[in-house]
């Protein structure tokens, strides 16, 4: 049982969709079939929707089961479908919860108001609010694997941009945007964070950046 994303993707050149799957990350796979002989000529392609799941296999399996008699045949390609992407993502909503990681966690997670809020606020400071749905522009891990015990990340592109720490014992989490250097060359930007409970710590990247942090 192969822990891995089922994906969909459409591409304005095609009349169809591409439903697939991989234990890659979903970027790497994209990059690979864009480059692929059998489908780069009905790209570009791009993410339309994915779900991280127990068993690609299976679950892929199921999906090309359910589109069977859209399943189409060009050039060489196994696993092009004529069906729109809406469809097909809400065929991906109707995966059942055991076979989706984490994922009493995750709703329990988002049907927090609070945590709704703070992640609108977040979007909104970042610039992303208004292009939630260009996949791959960004990604949000929600409770990722990470010795540094991150309760979410988020990235632009593969730049991390914002994280917050899980609660720590008495209870506070900490939140961090990640800067430019420059902030420091800002002192009332730098005088606003410590009346507000935040400070800015060095960041401990390659490239030269600063991240600036405030306790709820």
């Amino acid at each position: 049982m192969p822990q891995g994303f089922v994906y969909v993707l459409a591409s304005p050149n095609s009349d169809y969709i591409k439903i697939g799957r991989t234990e890659q990350p979903t970027r790497e796979r994209l990059r690979g079939i864009n480059g692929n002989e059998a489908y780069a000529p009905h790209g570009p392609w791009e993410l339309s929707d994915f779900v991280y799941v127990t068993d690609c296999t299976h679950v892929e399996s199921a999906a090309h089961r359910h589109f069977r008699d859209r399943h189409v045949l060009v050039d060489g390609t196994k696993e092009l479908f004529s069906v729109p992407p809406h469809e097909a993502r809400e065929q991906l909503r109707l995966i059942s919860a055991p076979l989706r990681v984490d994922a009493q966690r995750t709703d329990e997670l988002f049907h927090n108001s609070d945590v709704r809020l703070f992640l609108y606020r977040l979007f909104e400071l970042s610039g992303l609010f208004g292009n939630l749905d260009i996949q791959e522009a960004w990604t949000l891990s929600v409770l990722p694997q990470t010795n540094a015990g991150r309760w979410f990340t988020l990235n632009i592109g593969p730049h991390e941009v914002a994280f917050s720490t899980r609660p720590l014992i008495d209870g506070k989490y900490s939140h961090y945007l990640v800067l430019d250097r420059l902030i420091l060359e800002f002192p009332k930007t730098i005088l606003w964070l410590g009346r507000h409970g935040g400070d800015v710590q060095e960041a401990n990247y390659k490239t030269a950046r600063a991240s600036s942090a405030r306790e709820l």
